[in-house]
């Protein structure tokens, strides 16, 4: 297991812009996730000279190599002589879509959702269209008419017109234009959170990896909302792998962000979670939330990752858009210890472009940042 020294803020500080807090600058680190762009020893390798030193496993997508990718990744560190910090993120019970034909809808649309683990044969369409959602059976409670379901980060939002008698949920969708596949996660934004950290088929690829002898570094934990679902998760982690590993706290509700001081007491370090974060809290006030969790998780002298569409639009067009640079500058100016890049690593034509980049940004504000504020 390697180590990991965060950048730490004295404890008189109240805001990581303040000229007197930093006592030391540090370049926030690259965290990439793996996927179909970014699996092969040799592109883990040019990555890993580009600049990343920590690598996601997204648990959320069960039909990855996970095991097999973290062994790359593993020997990848290794030959490099500079070991990554690897990184499983676990997704919660929160459903995803399950395997279906890409689905392009029209606002006004309606779509009826239905659980493949309790009803293997799937409904008729009926003028509806279907889509599979494993796990649906046991959010029945949680959800009622007029409440939305938001897919893709809000991107697809949904409105629920009816809970039918058999388990399926009949709506409409609201507002989106792209399309819903397979492994789309749900989020409720009208709903009470109720998931569980860590599901069964976690459980089953944490054994995969105790088995292999493979240990992470850190275990990410999603949609927590309790300093209890970071202590619990932690002992059932050690119990699995029979010594401790690092828990990262995911900051993406309402309820956390309000006991957060509790939860990054608990945690080894936290990730704010911008995708579904932005939606629980709203958009408006994202920013100064960003702050704040990255201030207070500084002040106690953990490392924090910052996540989500840092540089989506220049990995799908080659072009950075101007926001792209300042949403960098801002990391770097707030002090967090890492970014982590989600589809800029996992579906991107320009992967190495993106991890080359955002170091020439990062680096480059750090430093400018420490002239303007001392060391």
């Amino acid at each position: 297991m390697t180590s990991f020294v965060p950048a730490r803020e004295p404890a008189l500080s109240s805001s990581p812009f303040e000229k007197t807090a930093p006592q030391s600058w540090k370049v926030p680190e690259i965290m990439a996730t793996l996927g179909p762009t970014l699996e092969k020893p040799e592109d883990l390798a040019r990555a890993i000279d580009a600049g990343v030193r920590w690598v996601r496993l997204p648990c959320g997508y069960r039909q990855r190599p996970h095991l097999d990718n973290a062994r790359v990744a593993r020997a990848a560190g290794a030959e490099s002589g500079r070991p990554l910090q690897l990184l499983m993120d676990l997704p919660s019970s929160r459903p995803r879509t399950g395997t279906m034909e890409e689905l392009k809808l029209s606002v006004g649309d309606k779509v009826v959702f239905w659980d493949p683990e309790a009803d293997l044969e799937g409904p008729h369409k009926n003028g509806s269209m279907p889509v599979p959602l494993p796990g649906l059976r046991e959010l029945l409670s949680k959800l009622a008419p007029q409440h939305r379901m938001w897919f893709c980060d809000g991107r697809l939002n949904f409105m629920v017109d009816e809970l039918q008698d058999d388990g399926l949920v009949s709506a409409h969708l609201l507002e989106g234009t792209i399309p819903l596949k397979s492994s789309n996660s749900l989020f409720l934004p009208d709903s009470s959170s109720g998931f569980s950290a860590i599901t069964p088929p976690d459980r089953e690829l944490l054994g995969a990896f105790a088995a292999a002898g493979i240990v992470p570094d850190w275990v990410a934990l999603s949609l927590i909302a309790t300093p209890e679902d970071v202590v619990e998760s932690r002992a059932a982690i050690r119990e699995i792998f029979g010594k401790d590993v690092r828990m990262m706290a995911k900051f993406e509700t309402v309820a956390a962000f309000e006991r957060r001081e509790a939860i990054i007491a608990v945690a080894d370090g936290t990730m704010v979670a911008r995708g579904d974060l932005g939606l629980a809290v709203g958009y408006a006030e994202l920013p100064g939330v960003q702050d704040e969790l990255v201030a207070a998780t500084r002040r106690a002298g953990k490392p924090v990752v910052v996540a989500t569409q840092i540089l989506e639009t220049y990995a799908a067009t080659g072009i950075p858009q101007r926001a792209e640079l300042s949403d960098l500058s801002l990391i770097a100016r707030q002090r967090a210890d890492v970014i982590m890049l989600g589809k800029e690593t996992v579906f991107s034509p320009r992967p190495l472009d993106c991890i080359r980049l955002a170091r020439e940004v990062l680096t480059r504000e750090t430093r400018r940042f420490e002239q303007a504020y001392g060391t």
